[in-house]
């Protein structure tokens, strides 16, 4: 009976032990996900996302603001139903004399997801620096809206985010800077306007399940 004790005692310790040790010893992702050896890590891809008809009953009574300053702009290309070519606007801005663009939201919302990892090697010539970081979006975050619309704001300059997970946000607030990092070949801001089912907030990069157009479907005039 004494030995069969002690087994039973020395299995607590032991089970005890790895309870207290395991959450040390794992990557812990309070809110915000991150790699901590980029040179070594895998990149997942999500998939590539579907343009959904711009004829929406979702409200569109909130205010909708532009989320940078540009000098051009890559259009969204894509057709209805099928998966997009380009999925959002590209807020080109090639003017080396402003050395920083800030990056606004567009409208109020809550931060649900933020990427702030991916190097860049410069800004105006082909990222050489884990351009399949963030999904290929490089440093981004996605912001969810009251009408239930999320935006996504990628290749940000490194270490500019200011916000964080779970943060309430302003139209017109300031996100971070312009910048190159992931698949990008100069200093712009990739705007994507899309429906997600969920945005885990501790797994990679994610696609939204399908994306408008954000210059028709935000009525934005001068941008299609």
């Amino acid at each position: 009976m004494k030995i069969y004790l002690r087994f039973r005692l020395a299995v607590f310790v032991i089970s005890l032990s790895s309870t207290c040790v395991a959450p040390v010893l794992a990557q812990v992702c309070p809110k915000e996900y991150s790699l901590p050896n980029l040179e070594n890590a895998h990149e997942e891809y999500p998939p590539t996302q579907r343009v959904a008809s711009v004829r929406s009953d979702r409200d569109l009574t909130l205010a909708w603001a532009l989320p940078a300053e540009f000098t051009e702009i890559e259009p969204f290309i894509g057709k209805e139903y099928q998966l997009a070519e380009h999925e959002g606007l590209d807020f080109i801005h090639s003017n080396p004399l402003i050395a920083q663009v800030p990056v606004r939201s567009v409208a109020d919302g809550t931060v649900v997801y933020i990427r702030r990892d991916c190097p860049q090697s410069g800004s105006f010539a082909p990222n050489s620096l884990q351009r399949d970081c963030g999904g290929d979006w490089g440093n981004h975050i996605v912001i969810r809206h009251p009408n239930g619309l999320f935006t996504r704001y990628a290749h940000l300059y490194p270490d500019s985010i200011q916000v964080k997970v779970g943060q309430k946000i302003i139209r017109g607030q300031e996100l971070g800077y312009m910048g190159n990092s992931g698949r990008s070949d100069t200093r712009h801001l990739h705007f994507e306007l899309g429906v997600a089912i969920k945005i885990k907030p501790c797994a990679p990069a994610q696609s939204f399940h399908y994306v408008y157009n954000p210059a028709i479907y935000l009525q934005w005039a001068n941008l299609q």
